[in-house]
């Protein structure tokens, strides 16, 4: 298997660990799923800014063309999805993929950006921070961070707390005493290792905490088997700073490839 396609079905079964969220979470926020090969639709229909719902896997078991995107986008509409995000990787775009665009009225957006790194040793990296795994009893905090650095609705916040007790899944947090300060999530699918969740509170910034989880992750991915660590992060603008992508660099993960993200709306 080519890495383009192991990191993007690693990604893509992290996804569909969102549709096993618990029944109540899932009826508040309209999530539906469906299978299109290896790869998944999702359908976040009460997600208020419509990120949620994402398609990813497309093109590798059977060629994306029209009639994959009209599968997907045939899902949408009857699971009353207002968006679909399609995270194609450019390796398996077709050549009339423009003529696709136009005809089903999907739009080029924002740019994601794929990084990965092969397993090797990694660097210690100082902070005056606590860096552990937490427990279920942390989870409140957790979520309490990812609605502050991402903002995202309350029902968001629950489902992403959801997810963290999905098989493979740890959380980590950067503590100041009885403060959680940062928090960064390890999802292991086989011998891909996602990096995600990565969030630090204003107050806390610039005390290493991201770059020591970063470590704390991926030695605990590569002590667990995984062959490869991946993130992904949106692509910055000309003379735009990512600190994320470059506390990804700093820990080692390079940039694979980018990944525009191709979206269809509801009229």
């Amino acid at each position: 298997m080519e890495l383009t396609e192991r990191l993007e079905l690693a990604e893509t079964e992290m996804l569909a660990g969102l549709s096993k969220v618990p029944p109540a979470i899932g009826e508040q926020l309209g999530i539906s799923t469906q299978r299109v090969g290896q790869g998944i639709a999702l359908v976040v229909g009460n997600d208020p800014t419509d990120y949620w719902s994402q398609a990813h896997g497309l093109g590798f078991d059977r060629p994306l063309d029209g009639e994959v995107v009209a599968e997907v986008l045939e899902f949408t509409q009857a699971a009353d999805g207002r968006a679909m995000n399609f995270h194609v990787a450019p390796a398996v775009l077709p050549a009339d993929w423009d003529d696709i665009c136009a005809k089903y009225g999907l739009s080029r957006g924002s740019t994601m950006v794929k990084t990965a790194r092969a397993a090797a040793p990694v660097a210690k990296v100082e902070t005056d921070l606590r860096i552990e795994p937490l427990g279920a009893e942390d989870v409140d905090a957790f979520v309490a961070i990812q609605v502050a650095a991402f903002e995202v609705s309350d029902e968001i916040g629950a489902m992403l707390g959801a997810f963290t007790h999905m098989p493979g899944v740890t959380v980590y947090g950067a503590w100041d005493g009885d403060t959680l300060a940062g928090t960064g999530v390890l999802v292991v699918v086989g011998e891909v290792a996602e990096l995600v969740s990565g969030a630090t509170l204003p107050a806390y910034r610039g005390r290493g905490a991201q770059s020591a989880l970063m470590a704390r992750r991926l030695e605990d991915a590569y002590a667990a088997g995984c062959l490869w660590a991946a993130a992904e992060t949106g692509k910055p603008g000309p003379g735009e700073h990512n600190s994320s992508l470059a506390n990804m660099q700093r820990a080692g993960l390079e940039v694979v490839y980018e990944r525009p993200i191709y979206s269809w709306r509801a009229e």
